[in-house]
C-alpha cells in the first residue's frame, strides 16, 4: 500500500468513526429514553443496566487564574503528535 493509499484510508476511517460515534450516541439516547426512570430492563436478547456515574473534573482554567504559580510547581508537560491530513485542491490551468 502506498503512503497516499494509507492516508486516504486513514481519512476515510476517521470519517466513518465520526458517523459511527454519532450513531452510537443516538442509539444510547434511544435506550435511555426507553428506560425512562428505571435503571434496568430486559429485551429478548439482553439484560440492560443503566448506570449513573458521577465524576468531578478539576477546572484548571479557574485554578490557574486564581493560582498562576501552580503550573510551575505541579504542571507536567506532555507532548503528542496529531495527524491532520488536508486534501489538496486541484488548480485549473488556463
Amino acid at each position: 500500500m502506498s503512503i497516499n493509499e494509507v492516508v486516504t484510508a486513514y481519512v476515510a476511517a476517521k470519517e466513518q468513526e465520526k458517523i459511527i460515534a454519532e450513531q452510537v450516541k443516538t442509539l444510547a439516547e434511544q435506550i435511555k429514553s426507553y428506560a425512562g426512570k428505571t435503571d434496568c430492563f430486559e429485551t429478548d436478547d439482553y439484560s440492560v443496566l443503566i448506570k449513573t456515574t458521577e465524576s468531578i473534573r478539576l477546572d484548571t482554567k479557574a485554578l490557574y487564574h486564581d493560582f498562576p504559580d501552580i503550573k510551575n510547581t505541579y504542571g507536567k508537560i506532555t507532548t503528542s503528535k496529531s495527524i491532520l491530513p488536508v486534501a489538496k485542491v486541484a488548480t485549473k490551468s488556463a
